[in-house]
C-alpha cells in the first residue's frame, strides 16, 4: 500500500516538475531571447512557480516549513560543506577528463554571469524544485515512518530525474547529477532544510565552474 502510494505521488511529482518548467521554456522559447537573458529567465520562473505551488500545498502546523524552507542545524551545514569540496573536486576531476558540450553555449557569458547564474542562483532553483517540491510531495504519501521505502524512495525517485535531465550534457555529467541529487535529498531529509542541499550543489557547480579544462 505505501509503495502504491509513493508511486502514485512520484506521478503527481512528474506533473508538478512540467508544471514547473513548461511555463518558463515556453516563454524562452516564445521571446527568443540571448543566452544572457534566457539563463536567468528560466530561473525566475520556474523557481517563482515552485515557491507558489510549496505555498499553495503547504498545511498543517509546519506550513511551507515542511518543504524545507526553513534553518538547519550547524552540523549539517558542515557536512554539506566538507561532502561539498570532496565530491565537488572529484566530479570536476572526472567531468574534466570526459569533457562534454554544455547544453547551452556559454562561451559569451561574462565570469560574473557564470558565478551568479550557475553558483549561486541554479543551486537555490533546482534544489526549490527538487529537493524541495517534488521530493517533499513524494515523502507525504508516506504514512508510515522508519522503513527503508518510505526514508529513501523521495530521494532516490528525485535524483534519478535530476539524472535524466543532464542526459544532454552526456552521460558523465548525468551520473553526478544523480550522485548530487542523492548526497542532496539526503542532507535535505535528515535535516528538515534545504539550506545544506543548496550549499552543497552549490560547491559542485563552483567546482566545475573553476576546475581548469584539459
Amino acid at each position: 500500500m505505501i509503495i502504491f502510494s509513493s508511486l502514485k505521488r512520484a506521478g503527481f511529482a512528474l506533473i508538478l516538475f512540467v508544471t514547473v518548467y513548461a511555463p518558463a521554456f515556453a516563454t524562452v522559447a516564445a521571446l527568443r531571447p540571448s543566452v544572457k537573458i534566457a539563463i536567468p529567465l528560466i530561473i525566475i520562473v520556474s523557481a517563482g512557480l515552485a515557491t507558489l505551488i510549496m505555498a499553495f500545498l503547504a498545511g498543517g502546523t509546519k506550513g511551507i516549513d515542511e518543504f524545507g524552507v526553513a534553518m538547519s542545524p550547524a552540523s549539517y551545514i558542515f557536512a554539506a560543506t566538507l561532502a561539498g569540496i570532496l565530491v565537488g573536486g572529484a566530479l570536476a576531476y572526472v567531468a574534466a577528463l570526459y569533457p562534454a558540450p554544455p547544453p547551452l553555449d556559454v562561451s559569451k557569458l561574462r565570469p560574473w554571469m557564470i558565478f551568479v547564474y550557475f553558483v549561486l542562483a541554479a543551486p537555490v532553483q533546482e534544489e526549490l524544485i527538487f529537493r524541495g517540491l517534488l521530493q517533499t510531495t513524494i515523502a507525504r504519501a508516506v504514512s508510515v515512518p522508519g522503513g527503508y521505502w518510505a526514508a529513501h524512495f523521495p530521494v532516490i525517485f528525485v535524483a534519478a530525474l535530476f539524472g535524466v535531465i543532464h542526459l544532454d550534457s552526456g552521460i558523465v555529467v548525468a551520473a553526478g547529477a544523480v550522485l548530487l541529487g542523492l548526497i542532496a535529498g539526503e542532507l535535505r531529509r535528515m535535516s528538515g532544510s534545504l539550506v545544506p542541499a543548496m550549499l552543497f550543489h552549490a560547491l559542485l557547480n563552483a567546482a566545475s565552474a573553476l576546475w581548469p579544462a584539459r
